[in-house]
C-alpha cells in the first residue's frame, strides 16, 4: 500500500502557481485521491457573516451549499492539514505555498526555497510536462512529518 505523496508549489504572486496546481491535480486525480492544502494567512476569513458566528462562539462553521466547507475558530498549522488530509484517504496532496516548509518543491518564478526539486516559468506549463511532474509525485517518497 502506497502512503501519502506531497508536494508544494511555491512562487510569487501571479506566477502560476495555482495554474500548475489545478494541472498537477487533474491529473494526480486519475491515479487516486487527491488533497489540495493552500495558504490563506492574508486571507480574511474574518469579515462577514462567517466572524460573527465565531463572533457568537461557534467553534466551526460549516457552509454548505455546492460544496462542504468547515472553517475552525483555532489556526492549523501545515502539519496538521497534511495529517487531516491523510486520515481522509488522500493519496496525494498538491500544497500551494509554504514555501519555507520542509516539503519537497516546484518553484514558480525566480525566488530562493529550501528543497527545490524543479524551477519551472508559466510559460513552460503544457500537458506533457504536466504528465511528468504527476510522475515525479507518485515516485516520490512518502510523506513523513518532520519530528
Amino acid at each position: 500500500m502506497q502512503g501519502l505523496k506531497v508536494i508544494s508549489v511555491v512562487g510569487t504572486k501571479k506566477t502560476g502557481k495555482t495554474t500548475l496546481v489545478c494541472a498537477l491535480v487533474s491529473e494526480l486525480a486519475r491515479h487516486g485521491r487527491v488533497g489540495t492544502v493552500k495558504n490563506m494567512a492574508t486571507h480574511p476569513v474574518d469579515r462577514g457573516d462567517t466572524w460573527r458566528h465565531f463572533d457568537a462562539g461557534a467553534d466551526v462553521v460549516v457552509g454548505l451549499g455546492q460544496a462542504h466547507l468547515m472553517v475552525r475558530r483555532e489556526r492549523g498549522d501545515l502539519d496538521s492539514a497534511l495529517a487531516e488530509m491523510e486520515a481522509e484517504g488522500m493519496d496525494y496532496v498538491v500544497v500551494e505555498g509554504f514555501k519555507h516548509s520542509d516539503l519537497d518543491k516546484i518553484v514558480m518564478g525566480e525566488i530562493d526555497a529550501p528543497n527545490l526539486l524543479r524551477r519551472i516559468d508559466i510559460g513552460e506549463i503544457n500537458p506533457e510536462l504536466v504528465r511528468e511532474l504527476a510522475d515525479m509525485v507518485r515516485h516520490m517518497e512518502d510523506y513523513a512529518p518532520v519530528k
